[in-house]
């Protein structure tokens, strides 16, 4: 005989455990649509006028996970002089930062999205 307050059955539990991957697996695909999304925008949008071409084509997106724990979009410059095309002249030249602000408000939109289909609402 079950006590008063007490759950012989767990139904929540297993209910959760499944959840939690549909949730990532979701995320998961929103961050690599946006990657793509963010060197696209990097590189078309960058305001300086090229010399070789190396500090556009230079402009990537990275996105990094661990499973159900975090996911990270990180845009960059692989050349050394991208650093100075962000801050220098008061970031008349900048592009990671703009980049970054002009995609997040899709990208946190278009993550509740995933978020609500995943859970069923």
């Amino acid at each position: 005989m079950a006590k008063r307050g007490v759950f012989d059955f767990d139904s929540l539990t297993p209910s959760l455990q499944a959840l939690l991957p549909r949730i990532d697996a979701a995320v998961d695909i929103v961050f690599d649509q946006y990657e793509a999304v963010a060197e696209t925008h990097a590189r078309t949008n960058a305001p300086w006028n090229d010399q070789t071409g190396n500090a556009r084509g230079g402009l990537f997106a990275q996105h990094d996970s661990t499973p159900m724990v975090e996911h990270s979009l990180t845009i960059y410059g692989t050349m050394p002089y991208t650093f100075w095309l962000e801050v220098r002249w008061s970031g008349k030249y900048a592009i990671i930062g703009p980049t970054m602000f002009e995609i997040a408000p899709n990208m946190a939109a278009d993550l509740a999205a995933a978020v609500s289909r995943a859970v069923g609402k």
